[in-house]
């Protein structure tokens, strides 16, 4: 029988390698397009990260540039705090915010943003400020 003969053995193979390299790729498209939202993949303070004295700025380090729309401090008692966003709303990868005096004790950074697909994404980034031991007596 000839292999283009639709009763030959064959056919049914080449037929299901055809299906398995088509779910294959849908697959892998699939994946693709879910791991494409803006992700946070470093900051400073990081996250856990116990300080020794109260950062002047918070720094946002993401895969891709984002709109940042929202950042907001919150301490141990839960009193929010937002920071003031630049005027410039240009999507940035690396976005660096002066913050206020900030006391000692727990702290908690909450993010908000754009990413470049146009989705919302937030985060939070959770923090230690040690209290500095007073004079020797």
């Amino acid at each position: 029988m000839h292999p283009m003969h639709p009763m030959h053995p064959m056919r049914p193979l080449a037929r299901e390698s055809t299906l398995r390299l088509t779910l294959g790729a849908l697959l892998l498209a699939v994946a693709l397009a879910a791991s494409a939202h803006s992700k946070l993949v470093a900051s400073q303070p990081a996250e856990g990260q116990r300080l020794t004295v109260a950062p002047a700025a918070i720094e946002l380090r993401f895969n891709e540039p984002v709109q940042l729309t929202a950042l907001t401090l919150v301490d141990a008692a839960g009193r929010r705090s937002r920071v003031a966003l630049p005027a410039d709303t240009t999507p940035r990868a690396l976005e660096r915010l002066p913050v206020p005096p900030l006391a000692a004790g727990a702290w908690r950074i909450e993010w908000r943003a754009i990413s470049a697909d146009g989705h919302p994404v937030r985060g939070s980034i959770r923090f230690g400020i040690q209290a500095q031991a007073g004079p020797a007596r």
